[in-house]
Formats: structure tokens, C-alpha cells, sequence
């Protein structure tokens, strides 16, 4: 006999939501399906979690011995990744690990993409201000549906903005360690 876990108080909205994901997914239109791959989801994504390595703590000296041509390799490697030598390399043992850290070029991208897309923020936050004047000099209450429209990809630049900044902050733990026996910088 299987065991059965009902759950009630959801919503006939969200099933229809879940059946189409489960749809989309699998070929069916099935909620409880959806859901059991939901569950297996968060239950795999809590072991991984448990599993992860403290990258924060003190860090040991290791010295390896390589051949001439390796070592050249891994310098042109890291150059092209903009990257110092020995965080390449430990970036690589790190990856085998399966705690993998952005590399010095793919920093350097998310963070010129963060700064255009502040900049782009900064922009839209101007132009609403000056429409909202032109709508309240106007007479009008009602925002009108470009200032909807406004807001709306205010809200996706600022939220693409957090979510390159949580990608920066999990995966660059090694990179801003700078110093044995020193905190990562958080940023805010």
C-alpha cells in the first residue's frame, strides 16, 4: 500500500498553473506530478546544500610539482580568464568538487552588466519622475499605461540586478578571499 500525503487549501488557480508546468515538463497535464518532481527538487537541493564545502575557513599551503609545458598552459589559461595563476588553479580543483567560482572575466562581465542596468534604473527612475509631473500638471489621476509599463521594467532591471548579485555572492567566496584567515567581503 503506498502512502498518500493530500494537500489541501491550494488554490483550483494554482493547480491550473501546475498542470501546465507539468505539461510543458513532462507531456501531462498533471499537478500531483509536478509536485512530486517539486518535492524531489527541494529535497535534492537541501542534500547538495548539506554537502558544500566551507570555502571560508583558514586556507593551507599546497605545493605542486608540474611539468614546464602545464604550468605554461595554466598561465595562459588564467591570463585569458583574467585570473591570477593560483585562483585558476584552485578554481579547477574547487569545480571537481562541485563547488565551482566564477572566473575573473565572467566577474568582470556581471559586474559591468549590474552597472549599466543601475545606470539604465537610474535613467527610468528620471523619466518617471518628469512624467509624473507631466501627468499631475496635465489634471490627470490616473497614470497613464506607459507609466505601467515604466514601472514594470523598473522592476525587472532592479530585479535582474539582485539576482546577478546573489550569483556574484555564491560563486565568488574564494575570489574575494584575499588573505588567510580573513572574512569574504559581503556586499549589500
Amino acid at each position: 500500500m503506498r502512502d498518500l500525503l493530500k494537500v489541501y487549501g491550494v488554490p483550483q488557480e494554482a493547480k491550473t498553473k501546475l498542470q501546465a508546468i507539468a505539461l510543458a515538463r513532462f507531456g501531462k497535464a498533471n499537478a500531483s506530478l509536478m509536485v512530486r518532481h517539486l518535492v524531489d527538487e527541494c529535497i535534492a537541493g537541501e542534500q547538495q546544500e548539506s554537502n558544500r564545502l566551507d570555502l571560508t575557513s583558514d586556507t593551507v599551503r599546497v605545493e605542486l610539482r608540474l611539468p614546464k609545458a602545464i604550468l605554461e598552459e595554466l598561465e595562459s589559461r588564467s591570463e585569458q580568464r583574467l585570473s591570477a595563476r593560483n585562483f585558476y588553479i584552485c578554481s579547477l580543483i574547487y569545480k571537481q568538487l562541485g563547488q565551482e567560482q566564477l572566473q575573473g572575466d565572467e566577474i568582470e562581465v556581471l559586474r559591468r552588466s549590474n552597472y549599466n542596468l543601475a545606470k539604465i534604473g537610474n535613467n527610468l527612475n528620471q523619466i518617471a519622475k518628469a512624467f509624473n509631473l507631466l501627468v499631475k500638471a496635465g489634471g490627470g489621476g490616473k497614470l497613464p499605461e506607459i507609466g505601467k509599463k515604466m514601472a514594470s521594467l523598473r522592476t525587472e532591471v532592479k530585479e535582474h540586478t539582485n539576482k546577478v548579485l546573489r550569483v556574484l555572492n555564491a560563486k565568488t567566496v574564494v575570489w574575494e578571499k584575499k588573505t588567510p584567515g580573513k572574512k569574504p567581503k559581503k556586499r549589500s
